[in-house]
């Protein structure tokens, strides 16, 4: 999200997940029903087997202005929110000027977060003003090993290259992706 107001952030996330909805029905879904509550987003039906979707949509990040991080919400207004509560088996992140949507199992996420509380923030001051909205703040980059990245105008994976601590790309693995997608 990038306006901090509820309402336009709000119909933001909207749009941004009827765009998640359409790359999952191109990749063979089937749109099950949209869901207006903390619970999940949708549940799509694919192979003969239902799944829930948690759909984030972030309109901040662009070319030239990405902190390289993922929030996930933990707490709004005082009540537990987001990843907390969800009740959806993929988390699917959207930036929309970055042409992106990262996929993780929420189940992944859960202990991605738990197995690195020492190298994740957690951040107590996020969203519109008064939302007193929590989170982590995942680094993209630091953990991208656990995400599937596809283009959001193609639906083709993106190889994402993990950059060194140096900001120098690590060859190693780029080069194991590359030797795995042949």
């Amino acid at each position: 999200m990038a306006h901090y107001n509820f309402r336009k952030d709000l119909n933001d996330g909207e749009q941004g997940e009827l765009i998640v909805i359409e790359q999952l029905k191109k990749l063979g879904g089937t749109l099950l029903e949209q869901n207006k509550d903390n619970r999940y987003d949708a549940i799509i039906e694919r192979n003969s087997k239902k799944v829930k979707y948690e759909i984030k949509t972030d309109v901040y990040c662009n070319s030239m202005k990405d902190s390289g991080n993922m929030f996930i919400e933990t707490e709004c207004r005082g009540k537990q929110s987001g990843i907390n509560v969800t009740q959806a088996d993929w988390f699917v992140y959207y930036y929309l000027h970055l042409d992106e949507m990262w996929y993780i199992k929420v189940e992944d996420l859960l202990d991605l977060i738990r197995e690195n509380l020492n190298t994740i923030r957690f951040h107590e001051n996020g969203g519109d003003i008064g939302s007193r909205t929590k989170g982590w703040l995942i680094n993209r980059n630091k953990f991208l090993e656990h995400f599937i990245v596809l283009d959001a105008k193609t639906n083709k994976r993106l190889i994402k290259v993990k950059k060194g601590e140096n900001g120098k790309v690590d060859y190693d693995r780029l080069m194991n992706m590359l030797n795995k997608n042949d």
